[in-house]
């Protein structure tokens, strides 16, 4: 309790501040209507007096809006001098001086306006060091078409009344959403978002229900739909029956195609890869949620599992087979109910993030999240450091899979990856060593949400193999962490960079 008044007061003590700022802009105001009239009894009357007191009024408002001069202006263009040379740097390493470093999220809930936070100078050369990563690539920051990466336009101050609600507004949800007591999606709340023909209107809403709604099973099969782009949000009742129809064609040539291969029998280079995918899958499948009712109420549906796995590896030999990938399949599977839509979706999602499918783009994107402990916890990544844990490998498994074995349930599972899905990266990190940037997406967030949540056991370790054995035994039991991921999430994306 007294964290949250000390929170309050903060607020009260911001907009006392702007409060201040107002009251001054209303006594230059003032000052300068003096000034006028005083001219105009000048003109009239032709005082000394009057003269003599326009001169002090001119000099005292002179003297309080006197602008003060900067000491940092001559640093702030030689930081653009200096970016200009080496397109390379980043957010973090090009600017030190002008982005602060993030405190820990216990210590900062966003209770600063986003106009009082300070602006790096050099905006312009990080749009281009942005545009330098790929070509044609707009970063954007969520799918909501509201929001955006780089923002220069600083909305205004809103009125202490506003804050105020804004602060409990926040405060409250974010405890509720701690607890796991979210509000459950309707029927008429689904509907809502679509017109007479089916389309999505509102797909800024569309996501909000995503993040912040426990959703029923027959409404999630639906949203998964969207949410993995076997539908388009735009389309309607009549495209959507041709998307079904066109969908299961594809997927029943693409099972085709390898079935008629193994067929032969002969000994060609095709036959050998399909028969190593099968006996590689083979080992993982039965193993996968076989304690789920989906599976044990139905053993045919391994068998659907293991088809679709190795049409997708079929179908994609430059990603290949990779364990966990069965994991992941079997989540769409298992939520959407239905063969088509699982593999598609499942295919869209593996193409979207099959970088990290590799050692070389996993190997970025753990090293993105070192930088990320580094900056929100430099004690906990210290003491990682001297563990020689700093390269996160014991978290690739929670990266692969979408956490979904770090999850008490599989219930659990299904809401933490709907929701890490549900907003795209944010902005890029510089890469110590390795020259490059990465993008900052929540569920990297999140990896350091649950060690910052730990660190307490952490610190304690002596030993590489302590930190092993607790990943090992690490189970999500409500939604505190990934809470904590979104919060560091929003410092980052509320930035004006």
């Amino acid at each position: 309790m007294d964290g949250f008044v000390n929170k309050f007061l903060s607020v009260l003590k911001v907009v006392t501040d702007d409060n201040k700022e107002d009251v001054d802009d209303k006594q230059e105001t003032d000052g300068l209507k003096e000034e006028k009239e005083v001219q105009n009894d000048v003109q009239e009357n032709g005082g000394k007096d009057a003269s003599r007191e326009l001169q002090l009024n001119t000099a005292g408002i002179r003297e309080e809006t006197e602008p003060i001069e900067s000491p940092q202006s001559g640093s702030s263009s030689n930081s653009s001098s200096n970016l200009q040379e080496d397109s390379s740097c980043s957010l973090l390493s090009y600017c030190p001086d002008d982005i602060p470093t993030l405190p820990r999220i216990e210590q900062c809930i966003d209770i600063v306006p986003i106009e009082d936070m300070p602006l790096p100078s050099p905006v312009s050369q990080l749009e281009s060091s942005t545009q330098s990563l790929e070509p044609g690539y707009t970063p954007s920051l969520a799918h909501s078409p509201s929001r955006g990466v780089l923002q220069r336009d600083r909305p205004p101050s809103p009125s202490l009344f506003d804050r105020s609600i804004e602060f409990f507004k926040r405060e409250f949800d974010s405890i509720r959403f701690s607890l796991g007591t979210r509000p459950v999606l309707t029927h008429e709340e689904w509907f809502n978002i679509f017109n007479a023909d089916g389309q999505m209107l509102d797909t800024e809403k569309f996501y909000s229900f995503l993040l912040d709604y426990d959703w029923p099973t027959e409404l999630l099969q639906e949203g998964w739909k969207y949410l993995f782009e076997y539908y388009e949000t735009f389309s309607n009742h009549d495209e959507r029956v041709l998307v079904d129809k066109k969908k299961d064609a594809e997927l029943e040539n693409l099972m085709s195609a390898w079935s008629e291969i193994l067929e032969k029998e002969d000994e060609s280079e095709e036959n050998a890869r399909v028969k190593k995918l099968i006996y590689l899958i083979n080992k993982d499948v039965p193993r996968t949620d076989r304690d789920h009712s989906f599976y044990t109420s139905n053993p045919e549906n391994s068998s659907v599992l293991r088809d679709l796995l190795v049409t997708f590896c079929f179908a994609n030999p430059d990603i290949g087979y990779v364990q966990g990938m069965n994991e992941v399949l079997s989540l769409f599977l298992v939520t959407v109910e239905n063969k088509t839509a699982a593999y598609w979706g499942y295919s869209n999602y593996t193409l979207r993030n099959k970088l990290f499918f590799n050692s070389t783009g996993l190997m970025a994107k753990l090293n993105g999240v070192s930088e990320l402990l580094n900056i929100h916890d430099p004690e906990l990544y210290n003491k990682l450091r001297v563990l020689d844990c700093s390269n996160m490998l014991f978290c690739q498994r929670w990266i692969l899979l979408g956490f979904k074995r770090e999850c008490k349930t599989f219930e659990m599972a299904v809401k933490v990856f709907t929701i890490i899905n549900s907003l795209k990266p944010t902005h890029y990190i510089q890469l110590q060593g390795l020259g490059k940037c990465e993008l900052l997406s929540l569920d990297m967030f999140l990896v350091v949400a649950i060690l910052i949540s730990s660190r307490n056991t952490l610190l304690s370790f002596t030993d590489q193999t302590d930190v092993y054995q607790w990943t090992g035994k690490l189970k999500l039991s409500d939604m505190s962490a990934i809470s904590h991921a979104r919060q560091m999430y929003d410092e980052w994306a509320n930035r004006n960079w």
